[in-house]
């Protein structure tokens, strides 16, 4: 295939990854408290490492697909930021980072997280 094609289609070398983030904020969390813990995650552990996420849930549980904010791909660097950021939160019960696939057409594999943590 040729290379503008490939651009066009991001595939091969323009092929941009994502990877999922799922988190348990601890039983009995008001939605207010929730909301607050919601905007400070997309705050210091999104938009701070120029990532960008979409998804959602409902208090306790969430789900996100994080991608890079822009083209390209998030490094593992970024991925392990979040999960750290994640870990030193006391709402936080557990949560599990996905491993990286591809954004514009999925995964090949089964997906399964790649790390759980129990905080």
């Amino acid at each position: 295939m040729r290379k503008r094609l490939r651009k066009k289609r991001r595939l091969g070398e323009f092929r941009e990854n994502a990877f999922d983030v799922v988190y348990r904020l601890h039983d009995g969390i008001s939605a207010a408290e929730a909301d607050d813990f919601l905007f400070r995650f997309l705050e210091h552990a999104i938009e701070a490492n120029a990532l960008s996420c979409g998804g959602g849930g409902r208090p306790p549980d969430y789900d996100f697909t994080v991608s890079r904010a822009g083209r390209g791909s998030p490094r593992e660097e970024q991925r392990a930021a979040v999960g750290t950021w994640l870990a030193d939160q006391p709402e936080v019960t557990h949560y599990q980072l996905g491993e990286f696939f591809d954004a514009w057409h999925g995964s090949d594999e089964s997906e399964s997280p790649s790390e759980i943590a129990s905080v």
